[in-house]
């Protein structure tokens, strides 16, 4: 009984070190991101473009004046034209063309949003575009049925829609706006094929000047590989979790043994 009860100690001290060990990371990480990403929020000491760390970071182009853009009592929903690129084995350019939504209010409450729906006097049937939250910031992003934040291009051009609305987790709409996109809105892939056919290659950071659309740029990796660890706080978690090991161990194993 006494080795079944040091056994089952011993991997609970594991458990509580993994857990301190991943609650370190996801601090260090969530602290991070707010520090990095935060920032293009509502900087006004930036001199970056709003949202800037958010659609730049989506493969593997975007244009950086977004084809959506509506201010209504104190929400801003933003929509912004991203793209695919890959040269397959036949050597032809394959574009998949997306939009990248974005909501976000520095003064509401944005956890009692829940979607937004695209409806239109054409359209038969309404669509439902739904909301979360990116990582723990105040901002939230439109996602597809897939939970994927790639919206595909033709879900707002084929369907008739003229009308976006948002929608709280009551089903209340807040409020609705006018839509109004067109296939002239989107011109990353025009610029990417017109520079493939002359380069025969894909465009890199240096080629951004040969595009006919001063907008477009390629992907920007703004968190690298592995999350950059704080050594302070790591050092901070692993000295609670001996100084509580410590203690239990010697209420444990040593006090009890002291008064047996």
């Amino acid at each position: 009984m006494r080795l079944f009860g040091r056994i089952l100690y011993a991997l609970l001290a594991v458990g509580l070190f993994l857990l301190v060990f991943t609650y370190t990371l996801d601090l260090t990480a969530n602290r991070y991101i707010e520090e990095v990403f935060g920032g293009s929020l509502t900087d006004e000491e930036s001199d970056l473009p709003n949202f800037y760390y958010f659609y730049t970071s989506i493969p593997d182009y975007h244009k950086s004046t977004p084809i959506i853009s509506i201010d209504q009592l104190e929400y801003q929903i933003r929509g912004y034209e991203v793209v695919q690129a890959k040269i397959n084995e036949t050597n032809e350019l394959i574009v998949e063309e997306y939009v990248y939504i974005i909501v976000y209010s520095d003064t509401q409450d944005l956890s009692v949003l829940d979607k937004l729906v695209l409806t239109g006097s054409d359209s038969s049937e309404d669509k439902d575009i739904y909301l979360i939250r990116f990582k723990t910031l105040n901002i939230l992003n439109g996602v597809n049925d897939q939970g994927y934040v790639y919206l595909s291009k033709d879900l707002f051009l084929d369907n008739g829609f003229d009308t976006i609305k948002l929608v709280d987790d009551n089903e209340d709409t807040i409020f609705e706006s006018a839509l109004s996109l067109a296939e002239t809105d989107f011109t990353v892939k025009e610029n990417l094929e017109i520079f493939f056919e002359q380069e025969d290659k894909l465009p890199t950071e240096e080629d951004i000047n040969k595009f006919r659309d001063d907008f477009i740029s390629p992907r920007i990796i703004h968190l690298d590989d592995e999350v950059r660890m704080d050594p302070s706080l790591f050092i901070k978690g692993l000295l609670i979790y001996f100084l509580i090991l410590i203690i239990s161990t010697y209420l444990i194993f040593f006090r009890r043994k002291k008064y047996d």
